[in-house]
């Protein structure tokens, strides 16, 4: 018997690492300083992001730019513990971050 492994696509991260911080696309869009229908165009992979706004996104998601550019997280970026659990930096608020240029 097969088991089936979903394959997750750039859009599908875009899409699930907005999601986990509970953003609309109007708050990532805005974060970004580009369109909501920009945004929704990128999680529905009608186009593709360019390598700044993927490693934005990632900054401003607080995910691992490797795992939203590949699906792989890039451990070697990221110290552990003694327990083996992984820290990344914690960022200010969106609230209290200016939109980028």
């Amino acid at each position: 018997m097969h088991t089936r492994t979903p394959e997750f696509q750039l859009k599908d991260r875009l899409r699930l690492a907005r999601e986990l911080n509970s953003f609309e696309q109007a708050d990532i869009a805005a974060e970004l300083g580009i369109s909501r229908a920009t945004v929704s165009n990128y999680e529905r992979g009608a186009t593709m992001p360019g390598k700044l706004v993927i490693n934005a996104w990632a900054v401003v998601c607080d995910v691992d730019v490797e795992w939203l550019k590949t699906g792989k997280a890039d451990t070697a970026m990221h110290p552990s513990d003694p327990g083996g659990n992984l820290h990344s930096p914690k960022l200010e608020p969106v609230s209290e971050r200016k939109p980028l240029d």
